[in-house]
């Protein structure tokens, strides 16, 4: 078993260094992990400000070989909304990669959102072998959390069914997608994350931002490289990827 013969469960931040587990390291199953994360999460409530959501899209369905999303939290000091032209994100990862999301705000209610933003994702795991490892070890990994970084706040209707998201790196544009890459529109993607969340007992909070997966592809940066953001060709995030 992991640290001190017990499953392995990241709380904090992810390792720098490579870690290898294998199934006896890991929860008993995802309800376990679920359960775990969630108590550890509760009683830390301060510490969360959001989710990120898995399974959301065709390729990482086809990766984990599921059929139902998953969900990993978010620390606050992992959810950012950099200036143009800042260096990101402001603190080591073990990987530099991103993908283009929309991340929603949970209204007062606890249901539905009330503000919305087209995000960069940028998952980033110490775990070796996913994910082959399964989606047990993902999930316990709190879904390889790195950053995510929001573009400007919306308050009116989501993007329609057309919007097309891209990345460009480098002046060169290296991904463009549209919502089919989703299994779902976002909001109801988070209507599903709501719903499971709740009977896990998870601590989701009014105010808490949800990346509802991925809409690009997930590129590998290098240090110093200009990445910018676009929705339906208008560049929505412009930043620098740090050391």
């Amino acid at each position: 078993m992991s640290a001190a013969g017990r499953p392995y469960l990241r709380a904090g931040a992810g390792g720098l260094t490579p870690l290898s587990l294998t199934a006896a390291d890991l929860p008993a199953s995802l309800e376990a992990a679920y359960g775990a994360l969630a108590a550890r999460q509760a009683a830390e409530p301060g510490l969360w400000g959001g989710w990120k959501l898995g399974g959301t899209n065709h390729a990482s369905r086809a990766a984990f070989g599921v059929d139902r999303l998953y969900y990993g939290a978010l620390a606050r000091g992992e959810i950012l909304q950099p200036a143009p032209g800042a260096t990101v994100p402001g603190f080591p990862l073990i990987e530099r990669k991103g993908e283009v999301e929309i991340a929603l705000r949970v209204g007062a209610a606890g249901t539905g959102f009330d503000a919305w933003c087209v995000a960069l994702e940028m998952p980033a795991s110490a775990l070796t072998g996913l994910p082959g490892l399964g989606v047990v070890a993902l999930v316990a990994d709190r879904c390889a959390a790195g950053a995510l970084l929001l573009g400007p706040l919306q308050t009116g209707p989501l993007p329609g069914a057309g919007a097309r998201f891209a990345q460009r790196v480098n002046g060169e544009m290296r991904a463009d997608s549209g919502f089919d890459a989703l299994t779902g529109m976002p909001d109801t993607l988070l209507a599903d994350f709501l719903a499971m969340a709740a009977e896990h007992g998870a601590p989701v909070a009014p105010g808490h931002w949800v990346a509802s997966g991925g809409i690009t592809p997930c590129l590998g940066y290098a240090a110093g490289d200009r990445v910018e953001i676009l929705l339906d060709d208008r560049v929505v995030i412009d930043v620098r990827i740090g050391v």
